[in-house]
């Protein structure tokens, strides 16, 4: 049953980026919580070094984004260049033990996060990935997977961009929902130059003013519709009704596996992670945005409904949902593109095999064969 993971790969990793963009990245409406600008330039920082899905944009607007996030990145790079993004253990610690500490709130906030991605217009969604995709080139090529300025830059005005298309209200949440996140930004860069940090920490006020200025709030939202039906949809069908039993054997909200493989796989290999996630933009790339947004959308269903739950276990019908939705973006991606991040992640396989190991061999096996009539209805 271990293949049956690589199905989920691709939409895994396409929220996981999409949770390191609202945890890690530049939020542009700082709470009043927070008081200095350490706290700011740690997500400063972060935006370059840790990929996320989303970012860029196109050069011509009527707006000031361009000369704040001009002025924020000439600001910050100094502070994110003396952070060694490859040896660092304090962001993979973050995610593995919050992840295990409290499990509802971080599926929770991950929904508001599916649910603010929701409202972002596409194409500078889709512009985003290709700046962050950038980055991680110049990145991987430098022992602290620090991006070049010129990388760094574009990122942040891709993700100014974006984030100015969201629904306020929406992109709002994120910034207390996931928990313990100031402590972590406190954390990153205890060490710095005030100086510094007070240089980024002003320049990033004056990009957030012209984010809120340049905001669409949400206006440009795509229009979500799933498919159904037809040979990939019997094949999933089908899929789903073999799996489900298995999954709801895993109490998704307290298994260690998950958060060990999250802390040691980007602690001890964080090139490999790199490249890896750098293969998942690519892929992402190439998948029809129409089909990736019913699948972010049948995601965050399914976490709504599985936080009622004690093991954070979907219900069959949200399930089968998301498995059909999967299927059906992954469908759209580039075939061989695909194919490269089945093995991309490091100890992927691995982790796969520990958490199917204690199941049923008859159920394994009764899951799998549905797992490859899906794939073979997919073509991938």
């Amino acid at each position: 049953m271990a293949r049956s993971g690589s199905m989920a790969v691709p939409a895994l990793l396409l929220l996981g980026v999409l949770a390191f963009l609202s945890s890690r990245s530049p939020a542009f409406v700082p709470p009043p919580s927070i008081r200095g600008p350490k706290s700011w330039c740690s997500k400063v920082a972060a935006s370059s070094a840790v990929p996320a899905l989303l970012a860029a944009a196109p050069a011509a607007f009527a707006d000031g984004i361009a000369d704040a996030s001009k002025k924020f990145s000439d600001a910050a790079y100094p502070v994110a260049q003396k952070f060694n993004w490859g040896g660092s253990s304090e962001f993979a610690k973050y995610i593995a033990e919050e992840s295990a500490k409290n499990p509802k709130g971080t599926a929770k906030a991950v929904e508001k996060l599916l649910e603010a991605g929701l409202t972002m217009d596409p194409k500078l969604v889709y512009a985003a990935v290709q700046a962050h995709d950038k980055a991680l080139d110049s990145a991987v090529s430098n022992p602290n997977l620090v991006a070049s300025k010129a990388d760094f830059a574009a990122v942040n005005e891709a993700l100014a961009r974006m984030i100015a298309s969201a629904d306020k209200q929406k992109f709002f949440y994120l910034l207390s929902a996931f928990p313990e996140n100031k402590e972590l930004q406190m954390k990153f860069l205890a060490d710095n130059n005030m100086r510094d940090a007070e240089a980024a920490y002003g320049a990033f006020v004056g990009l957030t003013d012209a984010v809120r200025a340049a905001s669409t709030d949400g206006a440009a939202a795509p229009v979500v519709a799933a498919a159904s039906g037809g040979p990939i949809g019997d094949a999933a069908a089908k899929f789903s009704d073999a799996t489900y039993p298995i999954m709801q054997k895993i109490d998704w909200g307290n298994t260690p596996l998950i958060s060990k493989y999250i802390a040691g796989a980007s602690a001890t290999n964080p090139k490999m992670m790199a490249a890896a996630f750098d293969k998942t933009l690519e892929v992402g790339l190439s998948m029809d945005p129409k089909l990736v947004a019913a699948a972010v959308a049948a995601h965050a269903k399914a976490i709504e409904g599985a936080v009622g739950n004690p093991g954070l276990v979907a219900s069959k019908a949200d399930f089968a949902a998301v498995n059909e939705a999967l299927a059906r973006m992954i469908g759209s991606a580039d075939p061989a593109k695909f194919k490269a991040i089945l093995t991309a992640f490091p100890g992927n396989a691995d982790l796969q095999m520990s958490l199917f190991a204690a199941n049923n061999a008859g159920d394994a096996q009764a899951a799998y064969e549905t797992f490859v009539a899906l794939t073979n209805a997919v073509k991938r």
